[in-house]
């Protein structure tokens, strides 16, 4: 047995399954952020080929387009 940080004993069984699932934890987060940052370039490299007048119709510039891309979070 060993201690944890607040002092509550844990089992050997415990210790190996946080020892197995905390990297697991940390590649599944990467693959979330490596897809989300997929999706976003993907939208930018959209919005830079649409011409200035399909912009302009959807009454946005392509700074404020890109801008608006780089601040969503569920892109």
């Amino acid at each position: 047995m060993a201690f944890q940080s607040d002092n509550t004993l844990i089992s050997n069984r415990e210790m190996l399954t946080e020892m197995v699932m905390t990297p697991l934890r940390a590649l599944g987060r990467f693959i979330v952020q490596v897809a989300e940052a997929t999706a976003q370039a993907r939208a930018l490299h959209e919005v830079n080929n649409m011409s200035d007048a399909t912009l302009q119709a959807a009454g946005l510039t392509r700074s404020q387009a890109f801008e608006l891309i780089l601040s969503r979070r569920d892109v």
